[in-house]
């Protein structure tokens, strides 16, 4: 196997994975959160409702010569081929192996998280970078000894937690590794303290803009990350399951008994790979005891998994381990290639085995949004929309490229469409009413389910229909007061 695990084959696979991963950003549409967060970089603001501001700047940037999606999606490729650069350092310096190296970057590449989740732009892009940039900087510390790089830690790990609050796990994470291993020398000096002040100090911008805004943003994500009323085991099985669809089920497994037996060996370097890794797995877990966790939540705990793993399979003279590894690879190519395919051309016939099944494949969201903006250009004198969604609402500003200007009802849940001072339409003479069968409207949303007076949009895949959009038109006796600033 080692005649196949070397620089050049690595190389070549990550070219051709990412020429894949640019042609799919270039043809997909954007998906709701894409939309939204596209929008933010409209608005540059050193704190959003939902997020810290990092995802909204890497748009900003990468779409100053076009918005189109290749553009708005950009920073994804660009990060997969940092962090596949960083990780084959890393694991070279921790086993001296080009084998291990290789496998480890093959492994990250082939993941469906990073087929399709380095696509969609989302604050896991950012903090997938400066999470992996920390991790790489950490070792080096420890490598070296060399007391600088504490200082240029801090800074990314401030520019991590810039990008998404659960970075914080960061500092359990090191702290962990630090008192397991003979580094532990370093908690009693200085430079790690300092370290934090600086990464704390460069998140400051977004405690402030908490300030000013009755704290939101960090009582939105508390909520909606340890939010629940009770235990339940079905959310913690909907977690794992989920967990064994991001890496492959080979894989994940392999790497979860990996981790308990390098705990037993207790050598630095799988020391390192473990605790970078499992506490963040561990922690999301046992959040999903209360309320159901996603999927791509622990995300950056997969980038020194794949070392982990290729260690455990490869590092040895195990058939079995080998074969594993083979397995694990191949299996995560099948269902990335069979799952990123399916998204662009509609592969899988789910109609098939049931409408319901068509009706809820998560490939959907990225189809049908184009032909809404399309619909809407056909309104004359119709520049402003209201809809129950914030993400409808960017979808409709991001396709019909800013001619029809969005607002979403406070009838939804908050978002930062609430913070936003928009246009608005008043009197509800010159907007349109746009929503779809399955957006929750609530009680005082009359004006979103009078069905007999708005027309309907049915986009299609194949024989299947995405969704339904209806609209309505507005008039003098169609109030707006629920969507007032």
């Amino acid at each position: 196997m080692e005649y196949l695990l070397t620089k050049r084959n690595t190389w070549i696979l990550v070219a051709v994975l990412t020429l894949w991963r640019l042609y799919l950003s270039a043809e997909l549409q954007l998906h709701p959160d894409e939309a939204y967060y596209w929008l933010w970089s409209r608005y540059l603001d050193i704190g959003y409702f939902d997020h810290p501001p990092l995802v909204a700047y890497f748009i900003w940037f990468t779409t100053l010569l076009s918005k189109s999606e290749l553009w708005v999606r950009l920073s994804g490729t660009i990060v997969s081929l940092v962090l596949s650069g960083l990780i084959w350092h890393l694991a070279l310096q921790l086993y001296r192996s080009v084998p291990i190296a290789a496998g480890s970057v093959m492994l990250f590449n082939v993941y469906p998280l990073t087929m399709l989740g380095l696509i969609v732009i989302t604050p896991d892009i950012p903090v997938f970078l400066f999470w992996s940039l920390s991790i790489y900087l950490l070792w080096q510390v420890v490598r070296t000894q060399r007391i600088w790089l504490w200082y240029a830690l801090g800074v990314t790990f401030g520019m991590a937690m810039l990008s998404k609050y659960t970075a914080i796990l960061m500092i359990p994470c090191f702290f962990i590794y630090l008192v397991l291993t003979d580094d532990r020398w370093w908690l009693k000096t200085i430079h790690p303290y300092l370290a934090l002040a600086t990464g704390l100090l460069i998140f400051l911008p977004v405690v402030y803009w908490n300030s000013q805004h009755d704290w939101v943003s960090f009582a939105f994500q508390l909520r909606n990350g340890l939010g629940g009323e009770s235990y339940s085991i079905s959310t913690v099985a909907e977690y794992i399951g989920g967990q064994l669809l991001v890496t492959g089920p080979i894989v994940w497994i392999v790497g979860i008994y990996a981790a308990f037996v390098g705990l037993y060996r207790k050598d630095k370097e799988t020391l390192f790979l473990i605790a970078t890794a499992i506490p963040i797995i561990a922690f999301f877990g046992l959040s999903s005891f209360r309320k159901a966790a996603g999927p791509n939540w622990p995300a950056f705990a997969y980038v020194t998994f794949s070392i982990l793993v290729t260690k455990y399979c490869l590092d040895n003279s195990s058939r079995t381990r080998r074969a594993l590894w083979s397995a694990g690879l191949v299996s995560s190519l099948i269902i990335s290639s069979v799952t990123t395919a399916h998204a662009q051309f509609n592969l899988i016939p789910l109609d098939r085995y049931s409408r319901e099944l068509a009706a809820a494949d998560a490939t959907n969201w990225f189809h049908g949004w184009r032909e809404l903006g399309t619909e809407l250009k056909k309104y004359p004198g119709r520049d402003f929309a209201v809809t129950p969604s914030h993400q409808l609402s960017a979808e409709i500003i991001y396709y019909t490229d800013t001619a029809i200007q969005a607002q979403t009802a406070r009838i939804t849940r908050p978002s930062q469409f609430n913070l936003w001072n928009l246009p608005s339409d008043p009197d509800g003479s010159e907007g349109l009413y746009v929503w779809t069968a399955t957006d929750y409207i609530g009680p005082h949303g009359k004006d979103f389910s009078a069905s007999s007076r708005s027309d309907s949009l049915h986009v299609y895949r194949g024989a299947n229909a995405v969704r339904t959009y209806y609209i309505a038109a507005g008039n003098d006796n169609m109030p707006r007061p629920f969507y007032s600033n």
